[in-house]
């Protein structure tokens, strides 16, 4: 499984974080992904039991897939990967695990109170970052 997009949404739907695992040209198909993403989180949500914030597999698009996570926050997390021969209950475990990952560093930096984050802007720290690229050299 490669990974090929990390986003974090806000709870409008814009993309706090963005990251392509790519060509810089992709990040414009991937934004419109992650934000596709959005009504089939909202919808998932309702029917998903309490405290279960994996949403699992949203869509598939060409040869990718698109999972989705959900904080306490209203805000989501969104990866993107390659489609695998693995199982899907498999793949959902590495995603999972990828989410966890992302949503641990993110409320790592926004309990850091030397970290302003403020409504609307997007997410720029050092620590988040490194996070994310060694999900991206991590093999899956």
């Amino acid at each position: 499984m490669k990974l090929h997009c990390i986003a974090i949404l806000n709870r409008d739907g814009s993309p706090m974080y963005l990251r392509s695992f790519g060509e810089q040209q992709e990040e414009v198909q991937f934004y419109y992904v992650a934000h596709t993403a959005c009504d089939v989180i909202e919808e998932r949500i309702a029917q998903q039991p309490a405290g279960d914030l994996f949403v699992g597999q949203l869509q598939t698009v060409g040869d990718m897939v698109v999972h989705g996570y959900a904080m306490n926050t209203q805000q989501w997390i969104v990866v993107v990967s390659s489609v695998s021969t693995e199982s899907a209950g498999m793949r959902n475990a590495r995603v999972k695990e990828v989410c966890q990952s992302v949503h641990a560093a993110f409320v790592a930096m926004v309990c850091n109170p030397f970290d302003e984050l403020g409504k609307g802007e997007q997410i720029k720290n050092a620590r988040f970052e490194r996070v994310i690229e060694q999900l991206e050299q991590a093999e899956f």
